[in-house]
């Protein structure tokens, strides 16, 4: 299917039938009035009939405020199984924020300039780990962590601009090729009102081209939709050459909620479609039970144990059509 009709599909069935992403907060461990300090982390359990369990990931999110500067550190320690690649400093940076009020009248405010090891614009094209509803992500050909220099800026109120330079974003921390080459990418932001936010990400380095966009609706209070569509263009020089285009939908809902929030039963479903030198399809059905942020286990909010059932069917453009059934399991903990 060509990407534009793909894109115009995923649009409209999410328009017409996904929360804006929120993000995790504790009590800082440190406060006055000028500096704060915080500290958490979480770790994802998985494993099914067709994956022994591991942790991945587990990460620590350091962040210091201190005035106009911020400092951010994200470690990954999953790395140490050596089942798993490790990369383990993610996010390092050090940022410094303008101030509240726009640069140029009411435009360009709260815009903060940030040096580091930074998580790319392009690569929030997916929210992170620890806001992934099913155990099985969509498919996101952006990569997310590289060495240079971010800018964000809210354009307007309701329209929020982030563009970053970087080094190359696939390798670890640790590896040099990560000052070999530059990339950069862009991400444009519209708060369209309070429960529907468009997105569209792109992401360039002289062998590749990748461009998305994203939707974020709740219709309701306990219904949440997402969706998403990518072009993703690997030159002949890359590892895969060719085109790729991909696209998924996704409904989280609240059945059912415990007094004095102590415990959401919650149910999702996914589907998701990508075609290039590979033609894949795969359905999603499965249910969470949670422990909500705002109940009464502090740093343990936002822990939950999550069953999937995942139908795939796979199919190389020179090869035959391979069908899967997978069940996993997921326990994902705050701390």
């Amino acid at each position: 299917m060509p990407f534009k009709k793909l894109l115009l599909s995923f649009l409209f069935a999410l328009l017409v039938s996904s929360p804006v992403f929120a993000n995790h907060e504790v009590e800082p461990l440190f406060k006055t009035d000028n500096a704060e300090c915080s500290i958490w982390g979480y770790a994802s359990f998985t494993g099914g009939t067709k994956q022994d369990f591991m942790a991945n990931p587990i990460r620590l999110r350091t962040s210091c405020k201190y005035k106009n500067f911020s400092f951010f550190m994200e470690n990954d320690i999953s790395g140490l199984d050596n089942r798993i690649h490790p990369n383990y400093i993610t996010q390092a940076w050090v940022g410094y924020n303008f101030g509240k009020e726009g640069l140029v009248g009411n435009m360009f405010s709260d815009t903060t300039v940030r040096a580091g090891s930074v998580l790319t614009a392009g690569g929030l094209y997916l929210p992170p780990a620890y806001l992934a509803i099913t155990i099985g992500s969509p498919s996101n050909p952006f990569h997310h962590y590289g060495y240079g220099v971010q800018l964000q800026t809210k354009i307007t109120p309701s329209l929020t601009f982030i563009a970053d330079v970087t080094g190359p974003t696939g390798p670890s921390f640790n590896d040099p090729q990560r000052f070999n080459g530059m990339e950069t990418s862009q991400r444009l932001v519209w708060d369209v009102k309070k429960n529907l936010q468009l997105s569209i990400s792109n992401q360039k380095s002289d062998i590749s081209q990748r461009t998305g966009v994203g939707v974020k609706y709740s219709p309701t209070e306990n219904l949440d939709l997402y969706g998403g569509g990518y072009r993703a263009k690997e030159e002949a020089r890359s590892e895969k050459p060719g085109t790729t285009v991909g696209g998924y939908g996704l409904a989280d809902y609240k059945v059912w909620g415990m007094k004095d929030n102590k415990l959401d039963l919650r149910v999702h479903g996914m589907v998701e479609k990508t075609s290039g030198a590979t033609n894949y399809t795969g359905v999603t059905a499965g249910t969470s039970l949670v422990l909500p942020e705002n109940g009464p286990y502090g740093r343990l909010g936002g822990s939950s144990v999550t069953v999937d059932l995942l139908h795939s069917e796979t199919k190389p453009n020179d090869g035959p059509k391979i069908e899967d059934d997978v069940v996993g399991i997921r326990v994902r903990v705050f701390f």
